[in-house]
């Protein structure tokens, strides 16, 4: 099972679970959509779920690291 939702907070619990989208504010061009299109059909060909989504989204570090850290990480 897979929670997707523009709130992180809705998936807090489990994050290994979920999978985050920006949110749409209307904008005819945004893509997002195509994008978790395809993050979908490749999760679909993986045995968990879980293990697909900590590899490539890394939700957990993000929750574990403080933001004056990851600024610094995206400057160097």
């Amino acid at each position: 099972m897979v929670i997707v939702d523009n709130l992180v907070h809705s998936f807090g619990l489990q994050l290994e679970n979920g999978i985050p989208i920006l949110e749409w504010n209307g904008d005819k061009e945004d893509k997002e959509l195509y994008y978790l299109s395809d993050y979908l059909i490749e999760a679909s060909y993986v045995d968990d779920i879980r293990e697909f989504n900590s590899e490539r989204l890394k939700l957990k570090e993000l929750a574990s690291s403080s933001l004056p850290h990851i600024l610094l990480q995206n400057w160097q």
